[in-house]
């Protein structure tokens, strides 16, 4: 295949990617971007390593998950607590540190449109096949770790 072909499959494979954000349901007021970062909270502090953390999960913490600047976080999350969806809390020993969780309405909302999501991603799997999409879903977490490698080993590329 030649290099001309390639970026052309390649651009109309990633045209059908952005189209898929699709499937991710629109909360009124509630960019997708601050969406992605409530559903980080949440699994965050499902998990046994975020558990322990009270009132939450650190905002370093979910500065290193998403691969976001502390002050891109803090920005996103100032957001979100303006609009009742998300709690900060300083620790009572050190100051510095943040922690954030969801409100009881950010979890309704969080709750309301992840179920919305599952439905649309359970519909689209009954068409495209259970293993066809554990599949795919490992080679686009391969493609997104090499495009972040070049990203940060090259950035005069991007």
């Amino acid at each position: 295949m030649s290099a001309k072909d390639r970026t052309d499959e390649l651009f109309g494979v990633l045209h059908y990617l952005k189209r898929a954000r699709d499937l991710i349901p629109e909360i009124p007021g509630v960019p997708q971007g601050e969406f992605m970062m409530m559903h980080k909270i949440h699994c965050c502090l499902q998990e046994g390593e975020c558990r322990g953390e009270q009132p939450g999960v650190k905002v370093s913490k979910l500065s290193a998950r998403l691969g976001m600047s502390m002050p891109a976080v803090s920005q996103m999350l100032k957001s979100l607590q303006k609009k009742g969806l998300v709690t900060r809390t300083a620790a009572t020993d050190d100051r510095r540190v943040v922690y954030v969780a969801l409100t009881p309405a950010g979890e309704k909302i969080f709750s309301d449109a992840i179920n919305r999501f599952l439905e649309r991603v359970n519909a689209v799997a009954e068409l495209f096949g259970e293993e066809k999409i554990q599949q795919i879903t490992v080679l686009l977490e391969d493609l997104g770790r090499a495009m972040e490698r070049v990203r940060k080993d090259q950035p005069e590329k991007f």
